[in-house]
């Protein structure tokens, strides 16, 4: 088993080591932060440190990483981690939970997550440093590196490149390719390839004048 220290110390960051622990899949030693954003000397019982200091606390021979930031700038925050992690001399684990809808054929990366309520479909590919939460994935779909993926539907043969963002409970429909930077905010149905950096937002959702007082719920 792996000795882990997670990169981040935020929500997800917190998930993340909660599930590695859960299901037995890494030893989590510590958290570990850009100083300028240490706050606090340790999170459930695991210290905090500087990653300035990392290498002379869990040096790379030892410890493996696990980057578990969220799609701040498109995925780029996560990806210029990975990156400065990786010149550093680091490995990566990933935190994929146990599930018998994660077909075997599927291929997976590194620093890659996810959560128990994935389904994923035979000849999937899943590319470095992408998250997945609770989605489902059809059949040939190809999710590339530093992608984020919440809560959503690809259908079978869909293509995302580099960085793209899914929200929650939106649907991607077959053959599909979504290029790098595409951001698809919750709810949204794509049926078209869409172009690079294109942002997709679902506006059906208003505030309505009046109030609930107003309304018979039968």
């Amino acid at each position: 088993m792996d000795k882990v220290v997670i990169y981040g110390a935020g929500r997800h960051a917190e998930l993340t080591a909660n599930l590695m622990t859960k299901y037995n899949l890494h030893e989590v030693v510590a958290f570990t932060v850009k100083r300028e954003f240490l706050n606090t000397p340790e999170l459930n019982g695991y210290p905090v440190i500087s990653y300035e200091d990392i290498k002379d606390i869990y040096p790379n021979n030892e410890f493996k990483l696990f980057i578990a930031v969220g799609p701040q700038r498109v995925n780029r925050a996560r990806e210029e981690i990975f990156q400065e992690c990786k010149k550093n001399g680091y490995s990566f684990v990933n935190c994929v939970c146990p599930s018998p809808f994660i077909d075997k054929t599927v291929k997976i990366g590194e620093n890659v997550f996810i959560d128990q309520f994935c389904w994923i479909s035979s000849f999937v590919e899943i590319g470095n440093n992408t998250t997945l939460i609770g989605s489902k994935i059809g059949h040939h779909c190809k999710v590339s590196s530093n992608s984020f993926i919440s809560a959503s539907i690809l259908a079978g043969n869909v293509y995302v490149k580099n960085n793209v963002f899914i929200g929650l409970g939106s649907i991607i429909g077959p053959n599909i390719t979504l290029e790098e930077y595409t951001v698809i905010g919750m709810g949204c149905t794509i049926s078209k390839s869409t172009a690079p950096a294109s942002v997709y937002l679902n506006k059906a959702t208003e505030k309505q004048s009046y109030d609930s007082s107003k309304i018979k719920l039968l």
